[in-house]
């Protein structure tokens, strides 16, 4: 190896090395806190022993994907605290918890604000095993030990808080969907009604405010979660799920808000919903308005909490009602869900700058889904990769034949920077007159790769936020969610493996032999930098590379590719 290859060796395995350490050990992460791990987010009240105390929590390796463990410490949410202007409620109602349970949730609302203690999704797609005796447990989108809880109201007027978050509700239930709460102030009543649509991941709110004086303010309902527990480091780092931020869609926009961003607060006066968004799943206001009413939406970001809601005006004249009513959603981020409930929703749905090319991919990945028994995420990722493969297998053929041709004429491109060592634009010149000669393309062989590029990009934001792929069992014992990584490595090696067989059965273009050791090194360091990536992403590339050794061999018979042995290409080389 002379000393041009060898410092093009040094500077690719550096370059991969500073990559990938940075991204394990330097790149911003938000970890969980080990106070708060042991706090299960995601483990419904019903998941307790026999004794009525709480179950053997589960190890923060075991918290349910999407699912932030909380922010507070346990206990936080302890004894009411809020008081209204108007004075504190006397006697105050004792607490309850009321259960609605439909076909796709099961929603535990405590009397105490009227709020949401758990959503708890249901269906085998969100249950998780947890624990070291793997109990199922069902996806609770509820950061527990955050307050106030989610679909807190409160009511500002004259800049003074009348209806506090954690105001007392007294509690009735017409039926199993329903649930009326009616909080006595001592200058207002307020009645939130919360009805929970038996079919879809609706929740309907309806708050009546009547008041004893004239009354002008704002309500606000508000969803609550915990912004910063997600690993959000580099492509390559370990952790790769994204934490929760809080979102609103005013006007054309969707506007963000994560936490430890500069600005920790959004104000927009044109709201389609206001929401806490996960990878996968959103808890989302939408508010239903009135010919004469208007609305704001909020977002915040103190400390680790994160906030988003809808404010509207309360407009009523002593002892008249005020209704605000607005749409509920708690559910994944599925385009046709989203839509069952309301058109606004659409936009919480987002692919990033690779957008097009992943809803492309999804959708073909879909309809592979439900064509082809027994209807396997993995499966259809295989059939993905054939149909790329098919695609670009002329562009394939095209590019071998050029580097085949590249490989006959290096002898001549050998003599050319020979007899042109001086001149450097001649050498180029008379290169590009025998690449043209010849019908070679220098850049031929790296098309292929700039092609499958964006498709590799596009396939991991897919992974990494369209619910249909989570939780996605390719193999059970194996690969039970190929939105997750390897958990035995297994893929990422046999990437490695096979990204190295086909480098072995390409034509080598170059005069020194040598300089293929690199492409090896590249493929190593590739590898061990996919250890901690979607598994389906990885499976993806290894189909890739399987189709593409089978195509070598197939184009090597077809162009009758024989390997010229190093020897020979050294003496040919030496001999010029």
């Amino acid at each position: 190896m002379n000393e041009n290859n060898r410092r093009l060796f040094l500077t690719i395995a550096l370059c991969m090395v500073a990559t990938y350490l940075w991204g394990v050990y330097f790149a911003p992460k938000k970890p969980v806190k080990p106070a708060d791990a042991a706090v299960t987010a995601g483990v419904n009240p019903a998941a307790v022993d026999g004794k009525g105390g709480p179950a053997e929590l589960a190890k923060p390796g075991d918290v349910p994907r999407g699912t932030p463990a909380a922010a507070a410490a346990p206990g936080a949410a302890a004894t009411p605290t809020g008081t209204a202007a108007g004075g504190s409620q006397s006697p105050r109602p004792p607490t309850k918890t009321v259960v609605l349970e439909s076909e796709r949730l099961k929603l535990r609302i405590t009397s105490d604000g009227a709020a949401l203690e758990s959503v708890e999704l249901k269906g085998p797609k969100f249950a998780h095993k947890l624990g070291p005796e793997k109990k199922s447990v069902q996806l609770d989108l509820v950061d527990k030990g955050i307050l106030p809880l989610p679909l807190t109201t409160t009511l500002k007027a004259q800049g003074q808080l009348v209806l506090p978050p954690d105001a007392g509700y007294e509690v009735e239930q017409p039926d199993a969907w329903t649930a009326v709460f009616t909080a006595h102030l001592p200058t207002l009543t307020v009645k939130k009604t919360l009805a929970l649509d038996p079919q879809t991941y609706r929740l309907n709110l309806k708050v009546e405010t009547v008041s004893t004086a004239p009354l002008a303010g704002e309500l606000l309902a508000e969803m609550v979660g915990n912004g910063g527990t997600g690993q959000t480091g580099g492509m390559f780092s370990p952790g790769t799920v994204a934490s929760s931020h809080a979102v609103c869609r005013n006007g054309k926009d969707t506007e963000k808000l994560l936490v430890g961003a500069k600005s920790p607060s959004f104000t927009g006066n044109q709201p389609a919903f206001a929401g806490i968004s996960q990878p996968y799943f959103i808890s989302a206001v939408v508010p239903e308005l009135a010919k004469d009413q208007t609305a704001s939406c909020e977002l915040l970001a103190v400390g680790s909490t994160l906030t988003a809601g809808i404010q509207t005006k309360v407009v009523a004249q002593a002892e008249q009602s005020a209704t605000q009513a607005f749409i509920v959603y708690l559910g994944p981020k599925d385009a046709d869900e989203l839509a069952a409930v309301s058109p606004q929703l659409h936009s919480a749905i987002d692919l990033g700058f690779w957008s097009i090319i992943a809803q492309v991919l999804l959708t073909v990945m879909k309809q592979f889904y439900k064509l082809v028994p027994p209807h396997n995420w993995g499966i259809a990722i295989i059939l993905l990769t054939l149909s790329v493969k098919l695609l670009t297998f002329p562009l394939q053929a095209k590019s071998m034949k050029s580097m085949q041709e590249m490989a006959r004429i290096q002898p001549q491109l050998d003599e050319l920077k020979v007899k042109y060592a001086g001149d450097q634009q001649r050498q180029n010149m008379e290169q590009m007159k025998l690449f043209k000669e010849h019908g070679v393309n220098p850049m031929g062989s790296c098309l292929p790769m700039l092609i499958q590029m964006p498709v590799w990009l596009a396939l991991y934001t897919t992974l990494q936020n369209s619910v249909e792929l989570y939780n996605s069992v390719f193999i059970a014992g194996w690969l039970d969610d190929l939105t997750a990584k390897d958990p035995y490595y297994i893929v990422p090696v046999a990437m490695g493996i096979t990204m190295i067989l086909t480098q072995v059965l390409t034509p080598q273009p170059m005069s020194n032999p040598s300089q293929k050791y690199v492409g090896y090194v590249v493929s190593g360091f590739f590898s061990l930098m996919m250890l901690n990536l979607p598994s389906g992403l990885t499976l993806y590339i290894v189909t890739n590379n399987v189709l593409s050794i089978l195509q070598q061999v197939y184009l090597r018979r077809t162009f009758k590719i024989a390997p010229r042995p190093a020897a020979e290409t050294t003496i040919a080389t030496t001999a010029r």
